[in-house]
Parts: structure tokens; sequence; C-alpha cells
């Protein structure tokens, strides 16, 4: 009796030790995600001094939560969370639940395409401030960033070259 259960206890330990120790998915080499990563980690230590909530009906911009307007060819299986950060994906749906529920308007990311410009690959990470108006989604164009990529021979991959943040 005691051999059998050894011999299930090791099995088990065996079968579940590969599935825990699986390594985390690398976005390194992802540069949506790696804009995303150094936008929010950029905006924080610029702007997260900043009470941008101004006004009763606004939220103040939490970079440590950020939302990010989701959009299946940039978005999908980009990380949910890096280095203390989390990153919450909505569609339109999503974000007008949230703003209906939160009565207030709030500030989202929202990802543009990839530029090509000569040796430079550029993503816009842009700040919106979104509301109901009229029972609509409106979104307010507010903040910037503007992450640059140069293909680094020696590591042979793209890395940030610059971080431009502006607003208007």
């Amino acid at each position: 009796m005691k051999t059998a259960l050894l011999v299930a206890f090791v099995a088990l330990t065996v079968v579940s030790v590969p599935a825990q120790s699986e390594p985390p998915k690398n976005f390194e080499n992802n540069l949506y995600a790696l804009a995303l990563k150094t936008s929010i980690l950029q905006m924080e230590k610029d702007w997260g001094h900043i009470d941008d909530s101004g006004r009763s009906e606004e939220i103040r911009t939490d970079y440590r939560h950020m939302i990010v307007e989701k959009d299946s060819l940039i978005t999908d299986g980009l990380p949910a969370e890096f280095e203390n950060h989390a990153v919450e994906y909505l569609d339109h749906e999503g974000l007008v639940a949230r703003c209906r529920k939160l009565g207030k308007s709030y500030a989202t990311l929202a990802i543009r395409p990839i530029q090509n410009e000569g040796p430079t690959l550029k993503v816009a990470v842009v700040v919106y401030w979104v509301k109901l108006q009229k029972h609509r989604l409106e979104l307010g164009l507010s903040d910037w960033s503007n992450v640059e990529f140069r293909y680094d021979c020696d590591q042979q991959q793209f890395v940030v070259s610059s971080v431009k943040l502006g607003g208007i």
C-alpha cells in the first residue's frame, strides 16, 4: 500500500513539474510589446506625479494598471503584466462597459501600426480620454509616446533608440 502511494506521488510530481517550470513567453522581440512597456514606463516616470484627473468627472491615470484598446492585429498575445505593471486589453464594448461602471472619464492607450522610415521603425502609443457622450463612446486625444527602433547588428535584434513623449 505504501509503495503504491509512493509511486503515485512520484508519478504526479514528475507530470506536474514540467508544466510549472515552463519558461515565461519572451516578448523582447515583439516590437509592439516593447513599445508599450517602454511607453508606460516613460510616461510613469515623466507624468506619474501629475494629478491629471483635473475635474471630478475624470479618474487619475494609474500607470501601474493601464487600459489598452484591443486591436486583434496588434495587441493579441501581448503581455498582461510586466515589472509590477498590469495591462488590461479592452475592445469597444469593454471600454463602454468600463465607462458605464466607473461613471467617469479615464485614460486608455492605443497602439498604432509600425511605421517604417528608412533605417528606423516607429511605434506610436497614444493616450485617449474615454467618456460616454449621449450613450456614445468618445475618445479625446491627450498625449502620446513615439518609440523608435533601430536594428543592432551585434545583438541581431531591434533595440529602442529613443522614446519621445508629447501632448496637447
